[in-house]
């Protein structure tokens, strides 16, 4: 199957990797964060918007997609509308005066599955980033 509507909806969830309480990465354990989006796509470039279970509830907009695909690789950035992060009580909160950073989406679009699975990044620096996987599927 290609990408070739001009407007597509997708279902899915992305990770975080969780660490125990000295900072070590478990290998079997995730968070999934149920998400959708919604893309439209125009000679090989796509723009849309999406949102997730998480954070949805903490803006009045959805975050904004913009990214390619070319073959199978498909490779976008997401931004939402304000930064948001976890407060020191635990607890998810807004900068609306701060912009988000941008997190950065690469998968591949299996066919046969009618899925897209990948890997999403966010920050700069190496050893500092966040980062986590996804799968999306067409709806």
């Amino acid at each position: 199957m290609k990408i070739v509507y001009i407007k597509q909806n997708w279902s899915g969830y992305f990770t975080y990797p969780v660490y125990d309480e000295k900072g070590n990465l478990l290998d079997d354990v995730e968070d999934r964060i149920p998400c959708e989006m919604s893309i439209q796509i125009h000679d090989g470039t796509f723009t849309g918007i999406a949102t997730d279970e998480e954070s949805k509830h903490l803006f009045d907009k959805p975050a904004t997609i913009k990214g390619f695909i070319e073959k199978n690789l498909i490779s976008f950035t997401m931004q939402y509308p304000c930064l948001y992060y976890t407060n020191e009580q635990g607890e998810l909160a807004i900068d609306s005066h701060k912009e988000h950073p941008e997190i950065r989406y690469t998968g591949f679009l299996n066919d046969i599955e009618n899925e897209i699975i990948g890997e999403w990044e966010i920050g700069t620096l190496p050893g500092e980033s966040d980062w986590g996987e996804f799968e999306l599927k067409k709806i």
